[in-house]
């Protein structure tokens, strides 16, 4: 019996072609020009932020590389907070997972991105001295590297 359904729907194909699919209401022809997704969603910094993160949006020209910085940073940001970390584990974790993230792929290729790195780490967390994070500080830490995410996305 399953042969024979079949056999009656293939038949009718055969005969009525594309028309059979058009009494289903099925679009065979792609969007050609779909929506635009965003690869993260991040709300707009405050302009203070913008101002200190501004240079990365400018340093990092290669798209991919500006969705790639911009994913890592946004995960970054949301995962920092968790943690019972002083300032030198900041360093080492960004360090540690941007080496992982990357595989070399950024090394030598922004010349300062690094230095840019460890000043938006040193702004957010008060200095350079090595001292355990306060809640303040991991919540000033990623609203700064969210709004790294966010000027890497808007271009």
């Amino acid at each position: 019996m399953f042969k024979k359904l079949v056999a009656i729907a293939l038949l009718a194909f055969a005969f009525f072609g594309n028309g059979v699919l058009d009494l289903l209401d099925v679009n065979l022809v792609p969007d050609v020009n779909p929506e635009p997704t965003a690869i993260i969603e991040v709300e707009k910094p405050s302009d203070e932020i913008l101002n200190s993160v501004v240079g990365f949006g400018k340093l990092i020209t290669d798209p991919t590389d500006r969705a790639k910085i911009a994913i890592f940073n946004y995960e970054f940001a949301n995962r920092i907070t968790r943690y019972a970390t002083d300032l030198q584990q900041v360093n080492d974790i960004y360090a540690l997972a941007g080496k992982h993230f990357f595989n070399q792929t950024l090394v030598d290729k922004y010349d300062g991105l690094s230095e840019m790195i460890v000043k938006t780490i040193e702004r957010s967390c008060g200095g350079s001295d090595n001292h355990i994070l306060s809640e303040k500080e991991k919540q000033t830490l990623k609203n700064n590297f969210l709004g790294i995410s966010w000027v890497l996305i808007q271009r």
